[in-house]
């Protein structure tokens, strides 16, 4: 067998094996591509996907209720936090016209993102037209999600705030 560039037969010539091999792996890679697609699908669909609609609109409900109440609010927070130190959080939640609001409750909720046993909540009491306060002491440093919960009646207000725990 003379295998060279200037063989006539295609079968001798390099290029033309070249071809065939670059072919031949091309086509397998995408044969494997193939089945490995068909073996393991993307699962991009929920088994409770109704059920997370239904909860998504809900959703969609409470915030648009929520600014049709025309409620605002701030969270006043200490300027150095530190762990293990009871520390004073204010909430300041007025109404239209930035009146303060008397409430029927204020829960102040405390979420670690990287670790939920350390969640905790605390009842805010009021202290004022539309200022309601509590004493609260974080007993880890690092990132902590603020949430303050606000009722009167059946309207309700969440107010949001990440903060930082110095160790």
């Amino acid at each position: 067998m003379n295998i060279s560039q200037e063989n006539s037969q295609a079968l001798k010539n390099p290029w033309v094996l070249g071809m065939l091999v670059f072919l031949l792996v091309f086509l397998s890679a995408n044969a494997l591509f193939i089945y490995l697609a068909f073996k393991s699908p993307p699962n991009l669909v929920l088994e409770d996907f109704y059920e997370k609609g239904q909860a998504y609109a809900k959703t969609e409900e409470e915030i648009a209720k929520e600014k049709n109440l025309g409620w605002s609010g701030i969270l006043l927070t200490p300027s150095a936090t530190r762990v293990n130190q009871t520390q004073t959080y204010e909430a300041l939640i007025t109404g239209q016209n930035s009146a303060g609001l008397m409430l029927d409750s204020v829960k102040f909720f405390a979420y670690r993102p990287s670790d939920k046993r350390q969640d905790f909540s605390a009842d805010m009491q009021p202290s004022g037209h539309g200022s309601f306060i509590t004493d609260v002491s974080f007993n880890l440093p690092g990132s902590w999600d603020i949430i303050i919960e606000a009722r009167r009646g059946d309207d309700k207000y969440v107010l949001t705030r990440r903060i930082q725990i110095n160790p």
